[in-house]
């Protein structure tokens, strides 16, 4: 299970994707500039965490 800051981060990033024809490329941006690395770094603290049998 994922971190709650990487839901967040998910679900901007998702917000950003399906704006981003309205906002005229702007949400684009804010969307792989700062939510992707957010969610990136996320992920890699949960997959770190989990223990190999």
């Amino acid at each position: 299970m994922y971190s709650s800051e990487y839901e967040k981060a998910k679900k901007e990033f998702v917000n950003c994707l399906v704006f981003g024809i309205i906002g005229f490329g702007v949400p684009f941006y804010n969307a792989f500039k700062e939510w992707l690395p957010i969610m990136k770094r996320e992920k890699e603290k949960a997959l770190s965490s989990v223990t190999v049998k």
